[in-house]
């Protein structure tokens, strides 16, 4: 019996080993994007803090970081991957916060399940996209505009 217990363990060890181990794998781009980001923002507009970091991907594709600058002021920033593009740069307390946003999104996604809310930016307005899971288990995307908190654009039962 104490060999089975042991062999069991054992088994189990590895799995959560090569489960970790899967996860920390997985991880690495996305890692390795907000560390190149963060690089061009301080390099850009002096940030000295990644407070928070999103990867959009609508119409144009962006990184997006939150941070303080030098001067302590907490930015937004949107890197496009696109080089044509320029970076925009917002403070941050001239938006709405996530917090703001979320409050917004549960009045218009009453029987909604928020999945996600995070910073990105479509025909240069900078927004706040908010997936939501509706009871039928279809997927919804709201776009907030970033400064007014006002609804921009929206899709249904995805």
């Amino acid at each position: 019996m104490k060999k089975w217990l042991i062999i069991t363990s054992v088994f189990v060890l590895c799995f959560i080993v090569l489960v970790a181990g899967a996860y920390i794998k997985a991880m690495s781009p996305r890692q390795d994007a907000s560390d190149i980001a963060f690089a061009k923002a301080k390099q850009e507009r002096d940030l000295v803090t990644l407070d928070e970091f999103y990867l959009y991907h609508g119409l144009e594709s962006y990184s997006v970081v939150v941070g303080k600058n030098v001067a302590g002021e907490k930015l937004v920033v949107w890197i496009p991957e696109n080089k044509d593009l320029d970076i925009v740069t917002a403070q941050y307390k001239n938006g709405k916060t996530k917090k703001e946003i979320i409050q917004i999104a549960k009045e218009h996604l009453k029987s909604h399940e928020i999945i996600s809310v995070k910073l990105g930016m479509e025909n240069n307005v900078p927004l706040w996209e908010v997936t939501s899971l509706d009871a039928t288990k279809h997927y919804n995307y709201e776009y907030y505009e970033f400064k007014s908190g006002e609804m921009i654009d929206y899709y249904r039962g995805i």
